[in-house]
Formats: C-alpha cells, structure tokens, sequence
C-alpha cells in the first residue's frame, strides 16, 4: 500500500493506488481521513475567534445535510445505479428578512415572482428609467455580472460603462473612479450596479469599499447578492466610520438558500427609488378603491408593487430559510466555504489538465470554473461531455456552459471580440440571421445553429453542509475525470445542434433507465385517492443504517466503478461505430475553429496505439515531447496560433489586450497555445 503524502487530503486515492482492491478498514481511512486534520485551525478562516467551527455548529451543519429533499435520491444511468451529489445550489418572512439585511424604515421589502431577475425589472420599472431619464443615465456595471444584472439596464436605453477587472480578478478600483469622475458632470443620474460575489468563480467584491466610492461621485449602489445572500453577513448596512457604506438597493434569490426551493425574488430599496405613480404590475391588492370612471392606487409601496395574489406560503418560507442562514451562523458558514476553497484548489491545482477560471488567491467563494484540457492533442474536453461523464460515473451534477455571464466569461476564456464573432456566425440559424438583419453573413440558407460550437466550462460548488467524505468524493471525480475522462468519448455521441452528449456504449439490461412514475401522466385518482408509481429516482427500498456509513459505502463503491470503467477503456479495441465519424463536418467549414476533441479523434489514437508498439510510439513521440506537452495557459485557451498583434503589445500578452488589440490573418484555429 502506497504511502499518504502530509498534503494528501481526506478522500483522496493516491496516484497509483489500485482502488478495485479497496476495502472496507483502507476506504475508511482514505475518506474519513485522519481527524485531526480537520482539527488544525489553520484550516478554518482566520476570522472565526474561536479557531474551528465548534460541535454545535456541526451538528447543525450534519442535520441540514441529513435533511435536504433528495439527499438521497439516486438515479439508472449508463453505469449503474448511482446517488445523485447535485453540486449547482448556486438557484410571509417579510419581517425576519427585513430584520436580517438591515432595513430600516427608509427601505421596503418586495417579493418578486422570478428571482433576482424579476427583482431588477421591478427595481427598473419603479425608477422609471426610459425615455430622456434613460438618456440620462448612465449605468457602471461590474466585471463580473449575472446577465440579469446587465439586459435590463442595457434595454433601456441608457449608457452602459463595463467597469474593468484587475490581473488578480478583483475590481479594478482605479477604472470605477475614472469613469466616475468623467461621468459625474455628462449624466444627471449615476447608478451602479455590482454583483456581491461573481456566479462563474465564487469570487468576493468589497462591496462597502465600492458602494462608498459610488457615493463620493453622487452614484447610487445597487447590489446583486443572487450568488453571496445566503453566506455574507452584511447584505444591507446602514452605519458610517466617515465614508457611506449603504446600499441604495439590493436584490437576491431565496430559492438558492438552503431550505429556500420555491421562494420568490427579494427586492430591498430605498423608498425614494420608487417614483412611479402607477405600478409596475397593477391589478388586484394594488388599489385603494376602484368605481366605474376613476381608481386610486395605495400609498403603501409594498402593498402596491405586489399585485395579485400574494406568495404567502413561498414568503413564509423565505423568512425560514433566512431563520436557517442566522442560526447557522454567517462566521461559520464562511469559515467552512474558506475551507472547502482551500481542499478543492490544493488537489486541482497540481493536476495540469484542470485549467481555473478566475483567481485562486483572492477571497472567494467555493464557486469553481474551469476547463479540462487533453495536451497531446492542444483540444479541450466540452464541458458538456464533462458534466455527463461526472453524472453518468459518479452520480455529481454540475453545470456546463458560460453560467449566465457571458462577458465575464470572454474574459476569462481570453476570446476577443473579433474571434466571438466567428463562433457567433455557428451559434446563428437562418431565421436569426435573417431576422436581425446580419447582411455580412452570406450562404444562410438552411443554415443551422451549432448549440455545440459555444465556448463555455464546467461550473459546481461545494456546499458547505456536504461531509468531508462528500466533498473529498467530488474533489476526486474531478481529478480522475481530468486525468482519464478522454478515454470515454468514444461512448458517447454529441447533438451537434443542442451541444448535449448522449452514452452509446454497450449497457447492461440491469443499467438501463426506468422513467415509469417520471411522468404526472403516470399518476390517477382511481378508487377515490391519488396514486402515483414509485420514482425511479428515490432512495433505494429498505435503506436503513447511518447516513455516514451510507454515504462512505456509496463513495467506495463508485469510485471502484469509474476505475474499473476507465482501466476497461485502457484495453479497448473496439469502439462503436457511430464514434468513427460525426455530423459535424458538413456545418464547419474550417476544422480549425473546433476547439474541443471529437470522439473520432480518439477513436484513432487508440487504435494507433492498439497498433503500434509502445517502444516505436515513444521514439516517434520523442522529437516533438516539448510541443506535446506545452502547459496551458488559460489566457490562449481559445485563442489561434496564427494572429497579428501590434508591436507595442508583443511583450505583454494578456485577457485584456487580447480583448481588444488581437488581429486574426485567417479563420482562427483553436488549439491551446
């Protein structure tokens, strides 16, 4: 048995450890860990005073784990049957949540019916901002945002400053106050609008700092805590130590709280944002009274901004969900998401095919990004294929795409303005060309968009109630994927038009999938009282035993699954035969523009392997090692090899000037640099 390294964590199989041999008394020291790891406080936030979380806020944190709908749900996949880990949480109680942000009597509280999203509309609608105010106006947007916080201020008209983010992935303070300072004589109103903690990388802004820098230049703060409202402490401050640190509105989604499901959108603002006479949603509860001619609306704004029916159970439900947050504890939320940050990054960073998005030393959340390369070949492996190789092996579900934040997300992947363009041309079909009127686009006709040709990544977080066990379970899935997901491709098929992958390799009758009782067509009122089958997806029948016995057994058995899968892989010498060829080639004119690897390509490198001795590929291999094995960088991720750029750019290359200053000879080739 190979010797645990002092950096190996709790969880974690060893490289070269044959865990198809694991048993039981190895499996529990490889994922329990040794305890007094988890009893170092240089392991937990340097602001909890107390050093470590203590045993009541354990328990605490066991129960709500214990406790979650569908903790243990499970799933037939292509590979067995495996328990659903869902690694994306990252989705009236009117007084507890007034009291919890603290509002003050200048504030209200609105419920909105579609989360931050609906919030920011409200918010829109109640300042009025069109016609020649929206001419007025102009808009400072962070690095960072949610889409949400960006369309509906851009859709009406106003001016939109994107305000620059730093080579260590914070805000670019010098860029806000420039602007500011520019702006502060050109527009009659200023408003800002920044997201409390980036979606895509968990990253933390100093929201105080910025909303006091807004206000020294007459901007109102507007703050976006869909992704930070259910850990940060101090969502909505009233206090000053000379410089005004106050929020003029913010807005977040209780439905991505822990006990929120179903909770409707919080919109908390000023009093005085609300201008409009008429609201923005009239109807039934808005009004003081109605007769034949005339109608008077309520003075009360949360009364009149919340017309129809009320959400009473969904606000009641919210208000319990922010019960949860404070008896929890924000200083032990925060010390346990520090912690988990730190697992996550020291495991993933000494893997070479894990490419980060975003800083890995700045204060974040554990919110990852990140992209898994293949250097032999200079492709990426689709995030798509990623997210349904790690639900398919090992039962975790996490997010593939750009995570609703696309500009954020060019910058990170390092795709200028002029290369998007070329994937935006394959992201098009006839009907979007034709109607938007893009006359530089000729040959349309028939022409498809290619869902599969978007740029994006993989997205999950570690949810700071999962065990050590659970998250050292995930932390290993991805690393193994990394390592040997490749292997699969050829057993799954890409939709060339949605992007989706779809398993094609040879399953087991006893794998296959079971939707019988998936369906609320499956379900009667026979007899006088309601039936439905069981789902497929619920905890196997006569589950019994300790939650953590049951979680260890479930860790050791998939990961011997996906071992045996991937060493199977090694040996393989046919492939199906849909896995020879794809639909792709008859909508991409230039290969070079395919930026991840195709399960074709690695049809033929194995059987060139299968054909070919070892010895005679290592000498074949030999002269080009260097080129085969170049590290990555994640700013050339996207970026070609064939590209003119300015003189004076040439010494520095980096996200932003390529941006802005990269000038492509030819159609782009994406390969890593």
């Amino acid at each position: 048995m190979p010797e645990f390294s002092a950096d190996h964590l709790p969880g974690m199989i060893p490289d070269g450890y044959d865990s198809v041999s694991l048993n039981s008394e190895e499996a529990q020291r490889i994922f329990n860990g040794d305890k007094e790891d988890y009893e170092d406080p240089s392991h937990i936030n340097e602001s909890n005073s107390n050093g470590m979380i203590s045993l009541k806020k354990q328990k605490l944190l066991k129960y709500v784990e214990d406790n979650i709908i569908g903790h243990w749900t499970g799933f037939t996949g292509p590979f067995g049957r495996k328990r659903a880990v869902y690694c994306d949480y990252t989705a009236s109680g009117r007084g507890i949540i007034k009291r919890s942000v603290n509002a003050s009597s200048e504030d209200v509280l609105i419920f909105t019916g579609s989360g931050t999203t609906g919030a920011v509309h409200k918010l829109v609608k109640a300042m009025e901002l069109e016609g020649v105010k929206a001419k007025q106006t102009v808009v400072f947007v962070g690095p960072f945002e949610h889409h949400s916080n960006i369309l509906p201020w851009k859709e009406t008209g106003a001016t939109i400053i994107r305000i620059r983010h730093t080579y260590n992935d914070v805000i670019d303070f010098q860029h806000l106050e420039e602007e500011l300072k520019l702006y502060a004589s050109k527009k009659k109103y200023r408003i800002g609008c920044f997201t409390a903690a980036a979606n895509v990388t968990g990253i933390i802004t100093d929201a105080d700092k910025v909303s006091a820098l807004l206000h020294k230049y007459g901007a109102l703060a507007f703050w976006d805590y869909a992704t930070a409202g259910d850990k940060i402490r101090d969502i909505f401050i009233h206090f000053s130590d000379g410089s005004d640190y106050s929020k003029d509105a913010v807005y977040f989604s209780p439905h991505k709280f822990i006990g929120g499901v179903g909770t409707p959108g919080v919109l908390v603002a000023k009093k005085k944002l609300f201008t409009n006479a008429v609201p923005s949603q009239c109807g039934g509860g808005t009004v003081l009274y109605v007769t034949r001619s005339t109608h008077f609306y309520l003075r009360d704004i949360e009364e009149r901004e919340e017309g129809g029916t009320p959400a009473i159970v969904e606000s009641i439900r919210a208000g319990l969900a922010f019960r949860l947050k404070q008896a929890i504890g924000t200083d032990t939320i925060m010390a346990r998401e520090y912690e988990l940050v730190r697992m996550a990054v020291d495991r993933w960073k000494r893997n070479p095919n894990i490419v980060f998005l975003g800083g890995t030393e700045t204060n974040r959340l554990p919110i990852f990004s990140f992209v898994i390369c293949h250097p032999k070949s200079g492709k990426l492996l689709h995030h798509n294929f990623v997210a349904t190789v790690l639900n398919d092996l090992y039962g975790i579900q996490a997010r593939g795409g750009c995570a609703c934040a696309g500009p954020y997300a060019q910058d990170l992947l390092g795709i200028s303005e002029e290369l998007a363009e070329k994937f935006i041309y394959y992201l098009l079909d006839e009907e979007d060309i034709t109607n938007t009127g893009l006359a530089k686009y000729k040959n349309i006709s028939g022409k498809k968009s290619l869902g599969i040709m978007k740029p994006g990544f993989l997205r999950l977080n570690l949810p700071f109630f999962f065990s050590n066990e659970l998250v050292a379970f995930i932390i290993l899935a991805v690393d193994q994927v990394a390592k040997n997901g490749w292997k699969l491709l050829p057993q799954y098929q890409p939709n060339v038009l949605t992007g989706t992958w779809h398993y094609i390799g040879k399953t087991d009758e006893s794998n296959s999938s079971d939707s019988e009782g998936d369906s609320l067509h499956k379900t009667n009122f026979k007899d006088g009282y309601f039936y439905a089958p069981r789902s497929p997806y619920s905890s196997p029948s006569g589950a019994t035993g300790d939650n953590q016995d049951r979680e260890r057994e479930m860790i050791r058995t998939t990961v011997q699954a996906a071992t045996t899968i991937y060493l199977k892989m090694n040996k393989q010498i046919s492939f199906p035969k849909e896995s020879y060829h794809d639909k792709l080639d008859s909508h991409v004119e230039n290969e070079d523009l395919v930026w991840f690897l195709r399960p074709r390509d690695v049809v033929k490198r194995l059987s060139a392997e299968r054909a070919f001795p070892l010895s005679q590929r290592r000498e074949s291999l030999s002269e080009n090692t260097d080129q085969i094995f170049k590290p990555v960088d994640r700013s050339f991720l996207f970026v070609p090899p064939d590209y003119q750029e300015k003189a004076e750019t040439k010494p520095k290359r980096n996200i932003r000037n390529l941006s802005n200053r990269l000038k492509f000879k030819s159609q782009p080739s994406c390969a890593v640099s």
